[in-house]
């Protein structure tokens, strides 16, 4: 098992954010997390990646527990792109690509920079321009590309979808399958549950900091509850 989560309790303050959560992800699959607003998906990647603090519980990466620093933990192979993608505005795509390698050898980053503009051409294509000129769906497949850099084992995706015109949400997630298949292990947040459920192999369902339920990702998308409160429509 390549990430194993057990009993995880978070506080905000007195605020309950999670409420003992245990999930698995195993290498080479995409997970996805459903969930409405508020329901602690967000909370739960930043947790992994060491930005908030867990109250209790274990998270174990790749049989050993994980360190609590963030650079410690991207430093052993879990990289999160934020929700918003938070690209750096005034550096260019080259720019915000090499800070994304920082924690690889000078020698191995100009490979794998190599590798982000065969996989990400548009980005080759501008890579001298400002990040912040960019659409959103271009700065999206550059945050990407930048978490990428740090040639992660796990990769975090917080609503990559969020913002997105139909036509480039349809293009992020043909990208994450093309990742996926590289051999990219990814756990992917997504308010989308139709798309995440139709990408991923083995989903949760997070509601008010607790997983309501979980299974394969093709049985859910045929659940008549999944499909009443997340999909829009009844079976």
């Amino acid at each position: 098992m390549l990430l194993e989560i057990k009993d995880l309790y978070v506080s905000y303050g007195h605020i309950d954010a999670l409420n003992g959560i245990s999930l698995n992800v195993e290498k080479g699959q995409i997970i996805s997390i459903i969930g409405s607003n508020g329901a602690g998906k967000t909370t739960l990647l930043s947790t992994i990646s060491g930005i908030v603090k867990r109250k209790s519980g274990r998270i174990c990466f790749e049989g050993e527990e994980l360190p609590s620093e963030p650079h410690k933990i991207v430093r052993r192979g879990i990289t999160q792109v934020p929700e918003g993608r938070k690209v750096f505005a005034g550096l260019t795509i080259e720019e915000n690509l090499i800070m994304g390698g920082m924690t690889q050898k000078v020698r191995d980053t100009k490979e794998i920079e190599k590798r982000m503009f065969e996989l990400f051409p548009r980005l080759d294509e501008r890579r001298k321009q400002q990040a912040g000129t960019m659409s959103g769906g271009e700065q999206q497949m550059l945050a990407i590309a930048r978490g990428l850099m740090s040639q992660p084992k796990l990769l975090l995706l917080d609503e990559p979808s969020l913002g997105l015109a139909p036509i480039v949400v349809k293009q992020v997630f043909a990208l994450i399958k093309d990742i996926r298949d590289m051999g990219y292990t990814v756990l992917l947040v997504e308010q989308n549950a139709n798309q995440a459920l139709k990408l991923s192999d083995y989903a949760y369902v997070l509601e008010n900091g607790t997983i309501k339920m979980e299974g394969k990702s093709s049985d859910l998308l045929q659940n008549n509850d999944i499909i009443s409160a997340y999909l829009g429509e009844k079976k």
